[in-house]
């Protein structure tokens, strides 16, 4: 389910964009959401079907293909080289994406098979994480006693609260570091390997107590797991000293924008705040896009998008496209037009953008002089 949608969703996203270009034009001003909105329900209803009938055979033969990785993988002992690919994915928030799109199903196939599975425990090994933050802990303990704190806080949440994205700001902090993980990944994935340690069941979130409560209860396979969890906690806890005592002369980060980064990156584009505006050098001013705003970025400014884009190509312009957006969706827009209503608001997000002003947005001779002063400008 998690691979289909991966995949699906953005697939029908394009779909959706290439379609409406043909038709958007052409509404009447006032039906933009009716005619929106059912499209939207028809166009999803006539994926529903080859979305379907696809996904039984594609993911199906991906999901054989992956197998038959993860069988290359068992019968030759490469468990280890996966933390290559899983450590770095996890700092890219790509972890979700491999564990429950790619080893969860697996996994389970092999608890079928075996009654337990050590796919379970590549990602959700808490041990890369906790050396890095201890290390983090030892160098800044009199270097930087904020920093410091704030590794030693994030410790136990990482470890009994599974919660990993605690560790990733510190990466991020020096990035090298995450050679530090993916060699501890690659020393717990092998003593994993060499214990033959499995869990019976999905180890989520990744934390000590959780990974306990699931590991396959015998000796070895309790033993295996003790074992990788300190020896990629100690591996990485060294690594990281040495890098940290390597690179300590280049500067770093502050923990509060590492942190901000990893909020921007764990946000969808369209819900990013905006960065700090930066003044114009150019005076020209880009009129390729115009957009109109309104608190909902929905009804209202969708309709006078309608009218403006209708008056321009009543007046043989057909170089500016329009687009409407919610206020809080603002990020880097050139021109823009508003009701002066919410001028203000729009003036304190997009301070260095061109706003114009009407007074509804329905005021088709305050579009008309829009119009002429942008032909103006351009002139």
């Amino acid at each position: 389910m998690f691979l289909c949608v991966m995949i699906f969703v953005p697939i029908a996203a394009l779909i959706l964009k290439h379609t409406e270009k043909f038709w958007i034009h052409r509404i009447k001003s006032g039906f933009e959401m009716l005619v929106n909105n059912f499209y939207l329900g028809f166009l999803g209803f006539a994926l529903i079907f080859p979305s379907f009938y696809l996904s039984i055979y594609l993911i199906g033969y991906i999901q054989l293909g992956l197998k038959l990785l993860v069988e290359i993988m068992q019968q030759y002992k490469l468990y280890p080289i996966a933390a290559i690919v899983i450590e770095p994915a996890k700092v890219l928030f790509l972890n979700n994406a491999i564990n429950h799109g790619v080893l969860t199903p697996l996994g389970l196939q092999q608890v079928r098979d075996s009654g337990k599975s050590i796919l379970f425990l590549l990602e959700s090994n808490p041990g890369p994480g906790l050396g890095l933050l201890v290390a983090f802990l030892i160098f800044f303990f009199k270097r930087d006693k904020k920093l410091s704190s704030n590794a030693a806080s994030s410790g136990p949440i990482h470890l009994f609260g599974g919660i990993h994205e605690v560790y990733f700001p510190f990466v991020l902090l020096k990035p090298v570091l995450i050679l530090a993980t993916i060699a501890g990944g690659v020393v717990g994935n092998g003593i994993l390997q060499i214990f033959n340690a499995g869990t019976i069941a999905p180890v989520s979130p990744g934390s000590v107590i959780a990974g306990f409560l699931q590991i396959n209860k015998t000796p070895l396979d309790v033993a295996g797991y003790a074992l990788a969890l300190v020896l990629s906690a100690v591996t990485s806890l060294l690594i990281s000293l040495l890098l940290l005592s390597l690179t300590r002369k280049k500067q770093l980060k502050t923990l509060q924008e590492a942190q901000a980064q990893v909020a921007e990156m764990k946000q969808t584009p369209a819900k990013k705040p905006r960065q700090k505006d930066t003044p114009a050098i150019a005076t020209k001013i880009d009129f390729s896009q115009v957009t109109f705003v309104c608190d909902a970025g929905m009804g209202s400014s969708t309709m006078g998008a309608a009218i403006f884009r209708k008056e321009l190509k009543n007046q043989n312009i057909e170089d500016i496209t329009v687009i409407n957006k919610a206020i809080v969706d603002l990020k880097d827009e050139k021109v823009i037009i508003t009701i002066s209503q919410l001028y203000d608001r729009v003036k304190a997000k997009r301070a260095d953008a061109t706003i114009y002003t009407i007074n509804q947005f329905l005021d088709k001779q305050g579009y008309l002089t829009i119009i002429e002063k942008i032909k103006n400008e351009k002139n």
